[in-house]
């Protein structure tokens, strides 16, 4: 399957998905029952402070892998900067570019070159999405019973595609094997694997902590599944933030954990707004603190207009 091919497949799925939570809102959306929800979540500060602690936490994480695969003697806040951008902007267009934020950040750091700064990005997004890979496919298997041929075969498709850009010049194949086998052996690239794991993890606890609030007690593994396949499925994201697609997935995956369905709506609803929000206030404290940063924001921005 072709390149072209390959995305016009996915933005199809996509929309049947934007489609698909069209149709769960006009059955499922109760306005009283969210505000309930949103009330409840309010009448337990410390639960929802801890949930953002530990989200926070989650990009933390993914900023450490970072700066110990790149190796550079750079302060740990650019990768920082270059995560929480990345967030903001998956969450303010269309189509995931927030790597293309990251890759700048590093790139404009002495003694990085562009090349450097786009293996290490892409790097990360395989180890992440490897990960996910693992953690949707247990979950297939031990929730619902079945072989996950589909999520390895999506995890294997999207980890060759990556493979196949990173080799493209001007990375060369020998150095990137060079290059691994010396970051990614031993210790060092456990503790980068391990980080890259635990992000995940921390990022599932804020699924548990809303879907107790909305009546769906969830099991730390449960919540760990659900938010592994809704990530997973943001691959087919068409809309900011993947709205729509984001709130299809995880409720079809709260139901095959035993939710009704208008639990699992309103969780999946709750969830993503409590991202969004996450994501455009760490964005704009980053963009406050180092305002050179906007500059940067608004070339990818201006970049994917072009592309439309």
């Amino acid at each position: 399957m072709s390149g072209r091919a390959a995305k016009a497949g996915l933005q199809v799925a996509g929309a049947a998905m934007v489609v698909l939570f069209g149709w769960l809102t006009y059955r499922y959306f109760d306005g009283r029952a969210l505000l309930r929800h949103l009330s409840g979540l309010a009448r337990h500060p410390a639960a929802m402070a801890a949930a953002v602690f530990v989200y926070g936490t989650s990009f933390w994480l993914r900023a450490w892998a970072w700066k110990q695969y790149v190796g550079k003697p750079l302060v740990f806040s650019i990768y920082w900067r270059g995560v929480l951008l990345s967030l903001l902007i998956n969450h303010l267009v269309p189509v995931k570019m927030g790597d293309a934020a990251r890759v700048a950040v590093l790139a404009r750091q002495p003694g990085v070159s562009a090349a450097e700064a786009i293996e290490s990005v892409a790097v990360m997004r395989l180890l992440d999405m490897a990960v996910l890979g693992v953690f949707a496919a247990a979950g297939v298997y031990v929730y619902m019973h079945r072989i996950p041929g589909l999520p390895l075969a999506g995890a294997a498709a999207a980890g060759g595609a990556l493979v196949l850009v990173m080799f493209r010049r001007p990375l060369r194949l020998e150095r990137l094997w060079r290059r691994w086998r010396t970051v990614l052996q031993g210790r060092r690239g456990v503790e980068i694997a391990a980080a890259v794991a635990a992000s995940w993890l921390c990022e599932a606890a804020v699924i548990g902590v809303i879907a107790k609030a909305v009546g769906i007690p969830l099991s730390f593994g449960q919540a760990v599944w659900a938010n592994s396949a809704t990530v997973s499925g943001q691959i087919a994201q068409v809309a900011p933030g993947g709205i729509g697609t984001y709130e299809a997935v995880m409720a079809f995956a709260l139901t095959r954990l035993g939710a009704p369905w208008e639990k699992a709506y309103a969780a999946a609803v709750l969830t993503h707004a409590f991202k969004f929000l996450f994501s455009y206030a760490a964005g704009a404290a980053v963009l406050w603190f180092w305002r050179s940063d906007w500059q940067m924001v608004r070339g990818v921005w201006k970049k994917e207009r072009e592309k439309r």
